[in-house]
């Protein structure tokens, strides 16, 4: 019997002798691969007529049983993008996000590991050398934020400042000049500059470092206030858990800060230069000042109530190191401010919450044990925890992304007082203490008129938060504020006192009910009409109000603008700790971080 002759679409594919009935033939015009059965070749035929048609399946050699051994394939590399290619321009501004953003050594971009990891991710990408990353990328990305900035700078009607000075975890000293302002009614927080400082500085140093960054954005006549950190150092814990003492190092540059700013600890202005007029425009830190209320608060703890603290502490210590499960994920969901997760006693605060409430339902194990929570225990802690509620509340507001808190600042002084008029059962000296504290530290923000008419003109508010003749006199002062500026000026807003209504002139008493011949002046309507109507709901944003209503309110909209742009924080951002970087990378590359969403 003849032996059968094998299809001629063998001749076409490199066929592996293997003696295997199914097995791999590859195309010898195309990189392609298919499994087929010897005994049927239809899949075969298909793909030479699909794919290269004008091939004719003729025998290309008599030997087609024999075995051909398939050939290598190098695999051709990829072109080089150019510099001006899109795709590396994309990339390029990637990587320097990522270095900048992360604070890594510009010397990676040379690491055989990480031009490795490029090879094999994205052969196409050109891996900057590192001179040519700082001197050429980075440059090059600083002068377009740069320009981003100033284009915003010369945007913004109003534009409030913080400075900030502190020391690293790693022993170096931090400045930084931000700035916060609202561009097409959205809040935005940029950062001017950021350096690290060498020895200890003086005030004058300080002052004129910031008169340079004012000049380098033509900004002088545009700053509504200054807000500084004049309380630095008092972030505190909870008793009975870590404590974090105020070193030496940070009491001095508290000092170095007030000086530089001319003020004094409680906030006052003691600066008589001419040439330093908007340092009589500072106004302390709100944020801060409600930590010193906390800290102060604290050193009234009972024993009582710091022996519970002390054995939540160890119960945290304890979750961390032995459950797995929801209860430790619970202890993880801290909400995240700008930078941070708040001051140490709010996050201390949050992780005792989390286990008187996870006690019974995940942790009743622990009952039995020394660390376990009685009763009475849970009760002290109840009570502890509801006392310094609306002080974690007000931290976490003040501290959220695009919110406008200069007008939270008087009704939150204003319900914490209402909350603390209540007697505690369990810690009546933390509640006496804390009173006291608050009267100390924030009354003065009370009659500070920037925080007053910030409060008045947001439509969440209003007046309805006002006492006694407060609210007439707010009221005069707003229709002093309308009747000195216009509609589209961009020159500063004048900050003239509050005064008080005006005396009727009339002698007779007679005459006062005869009808008066009065035509409301335009400001004069304005103001009544934004008084009388409703206030919007609390949830609602006060910047959306006064987007829509822009045109029925043409002179009090710029004001909302002014006064609602003022911080509660000094610095929006994360604090820096990088000692791997020079000193002008770590300047650039900050303002690269800080500023890259402007792009």
């Amino acid at each position: 019997m003849s032996k059968r002759r094998a299809s001629v679409v063998f001749d076409h594919f490199y066929i592996p002798d293997n003696g295997e009935e199914v097995c791999k033939a590859r195309c010898k015009y195309c990189p392609l691969e298919m499994s087929f059965n010897r005994k049927a070749t239809s899949n075969l035929l298909n793909h030479m007529k699909r794919k290269h048609a004008s091939i004719p399946l003729d025998p290309i050699s008599s030997l087609t049983n024999q075995w051909s051994p398939m050939p290598t394939f190098s695999i051709p590399q990829p072109k080089k993008w150019h510099s001006t290619d899109p795709s590396q321009v994309q990339a390029d501004r990637a990587l320097v996000n990522l270095i900048a953003g992360e604070q890594l050594p510009v010397s990676i971009v040379e690491s055989p590991l990480f031009l490795a990891f490029m090879q094999e991710t994205q052969p196409s990408y050109n891996v900057p050398s590192r001179a040519h990353f700082v001197n050429s990328l980075v440059f090059q990305q600083y002068n377009l934020l740069h320009g981003q900035l100033e284009a915003l700078v010369k945007a913004a009607q109003s534009i409030c400042l913080t400075v900030d000075i502190w020391s690293g975890e790693q022993g170096g000293t931090y400045m930084a000049v931000t700035g916060h302002l609202i561009i097409d009614y959205a809040v935005k927080s940029v950062l001017f500059s950021c350096k690290r400082v060498r020895g200890r500085q003086t005030g004058d140093q300080i002052l004129s470092y910031c008169e340079s960054i004012l000049a380098v954005y033509n900004m002088p006549s545009k700053i509504a206030i200054i807000v500084s950190d004049n309380t630095l150092g008092s972030d505190t814990g909870l008793p009975g858990f870590l404590s974090h003492a105020e070193s030496k190092q940070e009491t001095g540059m508290r000092e170095v800060r007030l000086k530089a700013l001319g003020v004094s600890e409680g906030g006052e202005s003691t600066s008589s230069s001419s040439s330093h007029q908007y340092v009589s425009q500072h106004e302390p830190s709100f944020a801060h000042a409600l930590q010193l209320v906390v800290r102060d608060g604290l050193l009234a703890t009972t024993q009582s109530t710091i022996s519970v603290l002390a054995k939540v502490s160890a119960m945290v210590t304890h979750t961390w190191d032995s459950t797995p499960a929801s209860a430790t994920d619970r202890l993880e969901e801290q909400p995240k401010g700008r930078g941070s997760s708040g001051p140490c006693w709010n996050r201390q605060l949050k992780l005792a919450k989390a286990i008187l409430a996870d006690q019974e339902e995940k942790l009743g194990h622990l009952g039995a044990t020394d660390s376990g929570l009685t009763a009475a225990d849970r009760a002290v802690l109840e009570d502890f925890i509801n006392i310094l509620r609306p002080f974690e509340e007000i931290t976490d507001r003040i501290q959220g992304e695009r919110v406008v808190p200069a007008s939270l600042v008087i009704p939150s002084i204003r319900g914490i007082r209402k909350h603390l008029s209540s007697p505690s059962e369990h810690n009546q000296h933390l509640v006496t203490s804390l009173t006291a504290a608050t009267e100390k530290w924030l009354s003065r923000y009370e009659s500070k008129s920037s925080y007053l008419r910030a409060t008045s003109l947001d439509p969440r508010l209003k007046l309805r938060w006002c006492e006694g003749d407060q609210a007439s006199r707010l009221r005069e002062d707003l229709l002093t504020l309308t009747s000195t500026s216009t509609t589209n000026s961009q020159e500063e807003v004048p900050a003239p006192e509050p005064v008080p209504p005006p005396k009727k002139k009339c002698l007779f008493p007679f005459f006062e009910d005869e009808p008066q011949d009065y035509t409301p002046s335009p400001h004069a309507e304005e103001v009544e009409t934004y008084l009388q109507e409703p206030c919007i709901p609390y949830h609602q944003d006060p910047l959306m109000f006064w987007r829509g209503n822009q045109q029925r309110f043409p002179r009090l909209s710029p004001l909302a603008l002014h006064y609602l742009c003022i911080p509660a924080s000094p610095v929006p951002a994360l604090h820096p700790d990088s000692t791997r970087l020079s000193d002008i990378d770590f300047e650039n590359l900050m303002f690269i971080k800080l500023n890259s969403s402007l792009l």
